[in-house]
């Protein structure tokens, strides 16, 4: 059964103005945030001072000052209190991967098989609350079967006494029988038109025929509202939520009493998770493509690390050396009080024997630890490979692509892990090792005009050639021409040559161009493309 809860935060533009500006907020005297409404200026928020006076929020900032002259106000700013909420709801990650933000001024988190961990529902609520009202804010919260009794029982049901209230499990019904009809989560109008017809709880609409209530309304979009957050408070209709993050394959996590402070306590509390993460996937043949370990700090942030992977994988001992290569990132601050490991994807796993000689007769190598240990320390665009592409000028012959995409796509279509690269060529084409991102220009001195060059300069030194081999003739793609203008200029053929110069060293130049044909009206000129070994 899901289990919910809802967070409400009811000064929470005036905590986080506390906490970002500590001397900005006066103390002892009424104050309040105001912002522009539909007839001048509204307060949004007000201290403590302020609300022992009875200044309300959506009271208009004239009302308010001609009752209490001495009223302070500053405008709101709603960006802010709105990054600085998901930077809480991150941070909430502890209590439940499944979280996001509620409004203006609250969270709410799925808390679904998490409880345990806490030694209890009431625990975690009280674990909760107490870290909240530790960083000095104000909240309620409420625990139920669905996030419509949840929030009604954050804002309407929390006992004066109590920062949290709960619904047992199954006990909906019950829980919010005898709340105010404004804990549905309705707009202005439907709760004043309920209350003209006496409903004032929410228990009240339970034995309503639902035509008769329909009947009541003016409209039946009105009626229909009133009846869908009655029904998704109660489990009868399902309420959409969109998490923060995507929810997680498998996830393992464990709390700490005392909070973690030295890497070396980090890094054993990580393998220990790790081996627990790994038994979980290999119960299910899954192995995990993409990591993330979440950490929660004593103080009220949190961070994570990630870590990807090409092939799935359930190995506790590789999934570390990934992770630990980055824990140098990991700031304790003043201790780390939860530690949450999530496969954030996976796939299925294969068997596969890695033992013996391969097919072909030469040793199985197995390429993806050692691309996934290079691609999660330098980038995963920084590891890449080349692979063919359908044509024959030769800097666009093949591309590159990221080795961990590659290995990734071709386990899951052959479902093993193994990499075939796409050399040699064959042997009609020789190809240099290293080709030069971009051909560069050079000055040629040729015997005869559509030979091979005698010599030439390449970054202001002059090499003399001792041998050449070609020419090479490459066309251009006729069909990137069909649709050029006649003004625009048109690829021209190039005739590529394998040259040594004195000293050895081995290039492959070509003439971009011809000296007959419809290529003879433009001169020529010479580029060098690449290096042999």
């Amino acid at each position: 059964m899901k289990r919910v809860v809802s967070i409400w935060l009811p000064s929470w533009p005036i905590f986080r103005l506390k906490r970002a500006e500590p001397a900005g907020l006066p103390s002892g005297q009424p104050f309040a945030l105001i912002e522009s409404g539909a007839h001048g200026l509204v307060i949004v928020a007000v201290n403590d001072a302020a609300a022992r006076l009875g200044i309300e929020t959506g009271t208009s900032l004239t009302d308010a000052r001609a009752a209490h002259p001495g009223l302070l106000s500053r405008p709101a700013e709603p960006e802010k209190d709105r990054i600085a909420l998901l930077k809480l709801a991150r941070w909430a990650g502890r209590y439940g991967p499944n979280r996001h933000v509620d409004g203006s001024d609250g969270l709410w988190i799925d808390i679904t098989g998490v409880a345990h961990l806490f030694g209890g529902e009431e625990n975690l609520l009280d674990d909760m609350t107490q870290h909240l009202l530790s960083f000095g804010v104000a909240v309620q919260a409420g625990l139920a079967d669905t996030l419509g009794a949840a929030h009604a029982l954050a804002r309407f049901g929390c006992p004066p006494d109590a920062a949290w209230a709960m619904a047992p499990p199954g006990e909906t019904r019950a829980a919010i029988r005898f709340l105010p009809v404004e804990a549905l989560r309705l707009d202005a109008p439907r709760i004043l038109l309920l209350k003209r017809l006496g409903l004032r709880h929410i228990g009240q609409l339970y034995d309503i025929p639902r035509d008769s209530l329909a009947r009541r309304f003016r409209s039946s979009d009105a009626a229909a509202a009133v009846l869908v957050r009655l029904d998704q408070a109660l489990g009868m209709l399902e309420e959409p939520r969109r998490p923060m993050q995507s929810p997680p394959v498998l996830s393992v996590a464990r709390a700490f009493a005392e909070p973690l402070i030295s890497s070396e306590a980090l890094e054993a509390f990580t393998n220990e998770l790790a081996g627990e993460l790994a038994l979980a996937l290999a119960a299910k043949d899954l192995g995990a493509r993409v990591l993330r370990l979440a950490f929660y700090r004593a103080d009220g942030t949190s961070g994570t690390i990630t870590a990807a992977m090409s092939t799935p994988c359930h190995d506790a001992r590789h999934m570390m050396v990934l992770l630990s290569e980055k824990f140098s990132n990991i700031d304790a601050g003043f201790g780390i009080d939860i530690l949450r490991l999530d496969a954030v994807r996976a796939g299925r796993c294969e068997a596969s024997q890695k033992g013996f000689a391969s097919p072909q007769g030469a040793a199985f190598r197995d390429p993806s630890e050692l691309v996934d240990r290079l691609a999660n320390r330098f980038g995963r665009d920084a590891i890449t490979v080349l692979r063919p592409q359908g044509s024959h000028i030769p800097e666009r012959a093949e591309i590159r692509l990221s080795a961990l995409d590659v290995l990734a796509a071709e386990t899951s279509a052959s479902r093993v892990a193994t990499y075939a690269p796409p050399w040699p060529y064959p042997k009609r084409l020789l190809r240099p090792a290293f080709m030069l991102s971009r051909p560069e220009p050079i000055e040629v001195t040729a015997g005869v005009p559509d030979g091979p060059p005698a010599s030439f300069i390449w970054r202001r030194v002059e090499r003399r050639v001792a041998r050449a081999q070609g020419p090479e003739r490459i066309a251009s793609e006729w069909w990137r021409t069909l649709y050029l203008d006649a003004d625009q200029k048109r690829p021209r053929t190039r005739d590529y040559y394998r040259i040594e110069d004195q000293q050895g060293a081995m290039y492959w130049v070509f003439r971009h161009g011809l000296y007959e044909g419809e290529e003879a009206a433009e001169r020529p000129s010479w580029f060098l493309h690449g290096l042999f070994a």
